[in-house]
């Protein structure tokens, strides 16, 4: 019985017998099910193993960390720009909001939530919610309806019209 393993082992070890050994006696890991192009996804994964790594590939986080830097850097200088500049300072309010919410989606992916989340709902829990769940449920559909209906109107008749 040890012999036969012995055997079994010495094939599969051998490239040229691999193909006439059974791998039913072997253990899941061990056996080698072809999937495709199994030959070729072989061959990739061994020179990938042999080659040394790069400073980039040993260093990713730091790098991610630099781009991610640099990309806030980069919009910052364009915010500004766009603020001082003569030509696109009429539009300094969607650019300001642009930017700004860029920068804060790539400030969020290092800053926990909680940070902001915290002194939201300490505030907003005591003077908003509990009060306004106080109220009875029609009076809060009334004022949601007179909500909406504001919205309408101030969107329909609150702005001053130009002709242009």
């Amino acid at each position: 019985m040890a012999s036969d393993r012995a055997s079994q082992a010495i094939q599969y070890d051998d490239p040229e017998k691999k193909s006439s050994f059974s791998t039913a006696s072997l253990p899941k890991e061990k056996q080698d099910i072809p999937r495709g192009d199994a030959e070729v996804g072989d061959a990739d994964v061994s020179v990938e193993e042999n080659m040394p790594s790069t400073w980039l590939t040993r260093n990713r986080s730091l790098v991610r960390r630099v781009e991610l830097f640099t990309l806030s850097a980069v919009i910052l200088a364009w915010w500004i720009s766009s603020i001082v500049l003569q030509a696109t300072r009429h539009r300094w309010i969607l650019q300001t909001i642009l930017a700004w919410s860029f920068i804060a989606v790539i400030a969020f992916r290092f800053i926990p939530n909680s940070v902001v989340t915290r002194p939201v709902e300490a505030v907003w829990i005591p003077l908003v919610q509990r009060p306004f769940f106080t109220l009875p449920k029609y009076v809060r559909y009334g004022l949601g309806w007179l909500a909406l209906v504001a919205i309408v109107m101030g969107s329909a008749f609150g702005f001053k019209t130009e002709n242009v």
